[in-house]
């Protein structure tokens, strides 16, 4: 569904991203981690062709730079940090426009269109407030109705930077669930966070990136086995107990000296 090959990414003349390459396929939900500065953004805007690269992006084995913007819609959405709702209108005309890539210039929404727009809402919990107007949600309503938007656009691939920021352990907790359970309907998610232990609980696969490089590529439990968390943000880590479904946690012990 999307192969990264030698992607390298340089902004204002220096290299943000270096030689990556990898794999995914259908209902994989991957995270990808780092530290600050370590090229998430970066990466994650060129998979879907925000900014120039080197190498090849390929999803289902066609070229993401040869398509035409909805062409490339299609196959992938992208959800960017800090991400927002501009004006106030309803969320239902909110995810009304994010069928534009299936639709003619002025062209009416279709019995097609709203059946999608449904098992959105249903899907990210969010068809009780529809009617609303934008500028009425909560944070965490506004970033269900964002991924709301991203499943609507019925791509096959969902691109999520941060999208747990700002929001509380409940709420953080409730978008990670939803996640999972777009990846389970089908769709290839690669999600950037800082929320290690939601990596950890909710993904089946880590991407670790250090200095733009990626330096690990495997399951949750395999990151434990190594000193990836440590190299990575230089610090200790200690795991203790088991989350929901026997996964560990982490807790960063620093290097504090006594």
């Amino acid at each position: 569904m999307l192969e990264i090959k030698n992607l390298s990414v340089s902004v204002g003349g220096k290299e943000i991203v270096h030689d990556v390459s990898f794999s995914a396929g259908k209902s994989e939900n991957i995270s990808l981690i780092g530290a600050n500065g370590a090229g998430k953004t970066t990466l994650l805007r060129a998979l879907s062709s925000l900014l120039k690269h080197s190498g090849s992006v390929l999803a289902n084995g066609a070229d993401v730079t040869s398509m035409s913007e909805k062409e490339r819609a299609k196959l992938i959405s992208f959800v960017p940090q800090g991400a927002d709702i501009t004006g106030d209108f309803e969320v239902m005309h909110f995810l009304e426009l994010s069928r534009y890539p299936y639709r003619k210039p002025w062209e009416k929404i279709s019995a097609e269109d709203r059946n999608v727009i449904e098992k959105a809402l249903e899907l990210t919990g969010t068809k009780n407030f529809a009617d609303r107007k934008t500028g009425t949600l909560s944070g965490g309503e506004r970033q269900r109705v964002l991924i709301a938007g991203a499943i609507a656009q019925e791509s096959d691939i969902l691109l999520l930077d941060e999208p747990l920021t700002y929001l509380d352990p409940v709420q953080r907790i409730g978008i990670s669930e939803i996640i999972r359970r777009i990846a389970a309907s089908g769709r290839l998610v690669i999600t950037v966070t800082h929320e290690i232990n939601e990596a950890l609980v909710f993904s089946e696969r880590i991407l670790a990136l250090s200095a733009g490089r990626l330096v690990f590529d495997g399951t949750p439990d395999e990151l434990l086995e190594t000193n990836t968390l440590e190299t990575l943000f230089n610090s200790g880590f200690a795991a203790f107990g088991s989350a929901a479904g026997g996964r560990k946690l982490v807790f960063p012990t620093g290097n504090f000296q006594r």
